[in-house]
C-alpha cells in the first residue's frame, strides 16, 4: 500500500490496535503528527458524553422582565438560547421544525390570555461565544459546514440559494430565490453554469453578521433549480425575526422589531422548549459530519467544567479528556469539528483512544454514531467505502478530508470474532480522493480477514 503510486509524496500515519486489550497489531508513522479532519469529531464526541452524559438536554426559553398582566406583556420579551443543536434541524432524528416549536408558544401564550408585548422579541445568545476559530478558510466561512456557533441555534444555521443554471458550461447561473427568504440580504452573483453532472462547487464568500455575500463557484447544467446551502448570517436574529412572525400570525401584536438582547437575571417564563437527547445530537454529529453540532458541544463542555463557554475552554477540556484517556501528548485540538488544518493528531494514540472508551458505559451510544457501510443516515464517503463487500455489518468508520488530507478510524470486527480500533491519516496526496478510499477499503479487507 506505500508503494502505491496514489501514496507517493504522501504523509501517513496508522495504527491498529486489539479494543479489548490495547495490544497493538499493525502501525506504520503512528507516531507522525498529521491533520485528521473531521475524524476529529470522535475525540470531542466521545469527551462530550463522557462529560454530560447521553441523556443531556438543553433548554431554549421565551422570558419576560415582568410577569405579564391584563393580557399584555409590558415591554420585551426574550428569546434565551441554552445552545440547542437540534431547534429546527432537518438531520437529528425526531426534532420538531422551527415553526412547529413557535406554533406551541403561541398557543402556550394564548392560553395564559397573552394577547400583546409592547416591545420586541430580543435575541439572547449570551450562554457561549459564537466566534469561528480564526483557522478557518475564508473559502469556508459563509458556507453552511462552517456555519456560526451561536447558543442561539435554528434550522442548523443553515439557508439554501437556489439557482437555475445556463443553457450552456460557462454561462451565468442565475439566483432564483432563498429558502426561507431572507429580506435584506443581497448577492454578488458570479457563480457560472458546470457541466451536466458536475455538482455542487459553489462557495458562499460572507463574514458572519453581514448583509450581502458574493457567490462563486459553479453549479451544473441541466436542473430547474438547483440550491447551495449557505450559513445563516446572524441565527439569533433569523430566530428572533422567525418567532415575531410566528406570533404576530397567531394574533399575538408584538409592537417591536427583533433585536439582539440580554435578559435580565431576574425573568418570567412564558415557554421553553428542551433539545434531543444528546445521544441523538451525536448521532448525527457523526453520521453526517456536522460540524456546527461540534463546535456547539465543544463550547458546553467548557461550560459543563465550569470554566466558561468559549472554544478555548472547551479545547482545555477536550484535552483533559485525552489525558485521564493517557493519549493527550498525541493531540492537538485547535476546533471541535476538524475544519481546522491546525488541528493536528497521532494514529498510534487515535487508536488507542478507540480502544480505551471501548469499555465506556456510553460506548454503546458512541458506536451507533459511527457510519456503516451503506448506512441511509450517513453521508459521502462514510456510507460508501466497503458498502457490497464482506466489511457490511463489520465495519464501524469515521472518515475526514480536506484538500489533500484523507482520514479514516474506527472500529472492525473480524472474521475470527475480534473488534479491532483503527486510525489511518494521509495527508498531502495528490492523487484523486477515490483512489486513497480504494486503498483502505482494500487495507480493512485484508485486515478484516487476517484478523
Amino acid at each position: 500500500m506505500a508503494a502505491d503510486k496514489a501514496m507517493a509524496g504522501a504523509s501517513w500515519g496508522l495504527a491498529v490496535v486489539d479494543a479489548a486489550s490495547g495490544r497493538e497489531l499493525l502501525a506504520r508513522g503512528e507516531g507522525l503528527n498529521l491533520v485528521p479532519a473531521s475524524t476529529m469529531k470522535l475525540p470531542v464526541t466521545a469527551a462530550a458524553l463522557e462529560y454530560l452524559g447521553p441523556e443531556k438536554r438543553f433548554l431554549t426559553r421565551l422570558l419576560s422582565a415582568v410577569k405579564p398582566a391584563g393580557g399584555a406583556v409590558g415591554g420585551d420579551l426574550y428569546l434565551v438560547g441554552g445552545g440547542d443543536p437540534s431547534l429546527g434541524s432537518e438531520i437529528i432524528r425526531n426534532a420538531p421544525a422551527l415553526p412547529a416549536v413557535y406554533s406551541v408558544w403561541a398557543e402556550t401564550l394564548r392560553t395564559a390570555g397573552i394577547s400583546s408585548v409592547s416591545g420586541g422579541i430580543l435575541a439572547d445568545e449570551s450562554l457561549f461565544e459564537s466566534f469561528q476559530p480564526g483557522s478557518w478558510s475564508w473559502e469556508d466561512i459563509g458556507n453552511y459546514y462552517a456555519a456560526r456557533p451561536s447558543a442561539l441555534s435554528v434550522n442548523d444555521n443553515t439557508y439554501r440559494i437556489y439557482f437555475r443554471p445556463g443553457a450552456a458550461p460557462g454561462e451565468k447561473a442565475e439566483v432564483v430565490r432563498t429558502e426561507p427568504p431572507m429580506p435584506g440580504l443581497s448577492f454578488e452573483n458570479l457563480m457560472l453554469t458546470g457541466p451536466e453532472g458536475s455538482g455542487d462547487n459553489g462557495y458562499v464568500f460572507a463574514f458572519p453578521g453581514q448583509d450581502s455575500a458574493v457567490l462563486r463557484g459553479t453549479i451544473p447544467q441541466g436542473p430547474v433549480d438547483f440550491a447551495i446551502k449557505a450559513a445563516l448570517p446572524d441565527p439569533p436574529l433569523f430566530a428572533a425575526g422567525a418567532l415575531t412572525d410566528s406570533l404576530s400570525a397567531a394574533g399575538i401584536k408584538i409592537a417591536g422589531k427583533p433585536a439582539a438582547g440580554k435578559a435580565p437575571a431576574a425573568a418570567y417564563e412564558l415557554a421553553s422548549s428542551a433539545s434531543a437527547p444528546l445521544s441523538e445530537i451525536v448521532r448525527a454529529l457523526n453520521k453526517r459530519s456536522f460540524n456546527l453540532y461540534a463546535e456547539m458541544l465543544l463550547r458546553h463542555m467548557g461550560l459543563e467544567r465550569g470554566a466558561g463557554g468559549t472554544p478555548e475552554e472547551g479545547r482545555k477540556a477536550v484535552s483533559a479528556f485525552l489525558e485521564a484517556e493517557g493519549v493527550a501528548g498525541g493531540f492537538q485540538v485547535a476546533d471541535g469539528c476538524g475544519l481546522s488544518r491546525v488541528n493536528l493528531a497521532r494514529a498510534g494514540d487515535f487508536a488507542r483512544l478507540l480502544a480505551s472508551v471501548h469499555a465506556k458505559p456510553w460506548f454503546p451510544v458512541f458506536y451507533d454514531s459511527l457510519p456503516f457501510p451503506g448506512d441511509p443516515d450517513a453521508g459521502g464517503a462514510m456510507r460508501r467505502l466497503g458498502a457490497g463487500t464482506a466489511l457490511e455489518g463489520a465495519l464501524r468508520l469515521k472518515t475526514g478530508s480536506l484538500r489533500g488530507v484523507r482520514a479514516y478510524a474506527g472500529y472492525l470486527k473480524t472474521k475470527k470474532g475480534r473488534t479491532l480500533a483503527f486510525c489511518s491519516i494521509v495527508n498531502n496526496y495528490t492523487a484523486p480522493g477515490s483512489a486513497i478510499d480504494e486503498l483502505h477499503r482494500g487495507l480493512l479487507m485484508e485486515l478484516h480477514k487476517k484478523y
